[in-house]
């Protein structure tokens, strides 16, 4: 009986033991569960915060370039505003003017000049933004219009390009996320936000791909992923983003319609204020310029019937005795000019213009249509005014308004559709030119210039 006693107890202690144990086991189970289901709320909570500060940041740049010429005086729609690079009293605000032209530049998001909170991520660091050199306001570009190319490229994790060539990137916004090794974001140069102005201390490097989010010289950055040598999470702006908002305006195609009609109308009061009763009008300026966004580089020439719309007339004024040096000027156009001239300063590359033979000039006078144009096959104008729109399927728009890649800006063809671009090859002076609703083959606008010098826009 003792050796049962002995044996029933020994049992009983094992059972005993069992039990701890697998209470144990399913108390560090259970711990180990509450645990990843706290760090994945976390990591889930982190990852809702940073998106909603990444997004809101996003939409309020996009807001402040659609309406950048409502709140700057004399300026046309489509600029970013620079990084903040001072911080101190001026934390937030962006720079008044940042580096050199078409060049680009990275530092904190301005959120006071865009009227946002100190936006966080989910780590508690504020946003960091990168802007084009060809969208930032100071200094700016030389063409501002929906042709416009960003100078950036996004990257997925993975290293895969994420933006075609005409549609590259105007701003980058950046979620530094958790500090990573050999990153130091000690300091008080930014006291509201915290930490320092130093971007490497806050950007990674992709050694794997060979990308620096902290080199803005390259111009290249990449998307991160949690744990690896990149956590920055970033969002990014297109061309194709800033132009598509603005075109959503329902005063944008408006001001592009009066720019047509107020160049025609600039162009018909050179032959209304020529000496006597000669009111012939300037030659055309050529297709191909040596710098597009310069004004005084669209030099009239001689003979030529179809071309860019001219800015220095000084050819035509040997024929005419017009004492107008320069067109397209407040002085020199008639009264509204003023507040289309921003726009003809950025978008005069969309602009194109035909004279007739009886109105080209001459010493002639009380010119009349014998030899002059048509539109869709009927009518006498003695000029047409063609504005570009947007560009179709196929056709090519150079970003660059010098060199080699300004190329496809001397190919009418990029521009203008059916005989309005076929004309321009051999133009004499008598050719019919086309307007038509816009489609997806066709859409530019016409202003036509009578032969009493009226014009209208059908």
């Amino acid at each position: 009986m003792p050796l049962l006693r002995h044996t029933l107890s020994i049992e009983h202690q094992r059972g005993a033991s069992l039990m701890v144990m697998l209470v144990i086991m399913v108390i560090g189970i259970a711990a180990l569960l509450v645990g990843s289901l706290n760090s994945s709320a976390l990591n889930n909570s982190r990852q809702q915060q940073t998106s909603a500060a990444l997004a809101q940041a996003k939409d309020a740049l996009i807001g402040y370039a659609m309406t950048y010429g409502d709140t700057h005086s004399g300026q046309v729609h489509g600029y970013l505003p620079c990084p903040d690079n001072a911080g101190g009293a001026t934390e937030g605000t962006a720079e008044l003017n940042c580096g050199s032209k078409d060049i680009s530049v990275i530092g904190r998001l301005p959120w006071a000049t865009l009227d946002l909170p100190t936006l966080r991520d989910g780590n508690g660091e504020c946003l960091w933004y990168a802007a084009s050199g060809t969208y930032k306001n100071n200094p700016k570009t030389g063409l501002m219009n929906w042709d416009t190319n960003g100078q950036l490229q996004a990257y997925a994790a993975d290293g895969t390009l994420l933006t075609p060539a005409d549609n590259q990137v105007v701003a980058v916004i950046f979620s530094p996320g958790a500090t990573q090794t050999g990153q130091n974001r000690s300091g008080s140069a930014a006291p509201v936000c915290g930490g320092n102005y130093t971007v490497s201390n806050y950007l990674d490097n992709d050694t794997v791909h060979t990308i620096n989010n902290a080199d803005i010289l390259t111009g290249k950055f990449i998307q991160g992923s949690n744990g690896g040598i990149v956590n920055d999470q970033m969002v990014f702006i297109t061309r194709q983003d800033i132009w598509s908002a603005i075109q959503k305006r329902t005063d944008f195609q408006s001001t592009l319609k009066m720019l047509g009609q107020q160049v025609a109308l600039c162009l018909a009061n050179y032959g209304n204020t020529s000496p006597g009763s000669n009111n012939s009008l300037p030659w055309p300026a050529p297709l191909v310029l040596s710098d597009y966004s310069d004004n005084t580089k669209y030099d009239d020439s001689a003979y030529l019937y179809a071309g860019r719309v001219p800015y220095n007339v000084a050819t035509s004024n040997t024929k005419t005795s017009n004492s107008f040096s320069n067109l397209m000027t407040t002085a020199n156009c008639p009264a509204g000019w003023a507040s289309v001239d921003p726009w003809w300063n950025n978008w005069k590359d969309q602009l194109f213009y035909a004279v007739s033979q009886e109105f080209r000039p001459s010493n002639d006078t009380n010119q009349s249509c014998g030899t002059c144009l048509e539109v869709n096959g009927s009518g006498q104008y003695a000029a047409v005014v063609m504005f570009a729109s947007s560009r179709l399927a196929g056709q090519v728009r150079a970003s660059d308004t010098t060199g080699t890649n300004s190329i496809p800006r001397g190919t009418v063809g990029n521009y203008l559709e059916d005989n309005n671009a076929s004309n321009f090859a051999s133009a004499n002076g008598n050719e019919n030119y086309k307007t038509a609703p816009a489609s997806s083959t066709f859409n530019d606008v016409l202003c036509v210039i009578d032969e009493n010098l009226s014009v209208t826009c059908p």
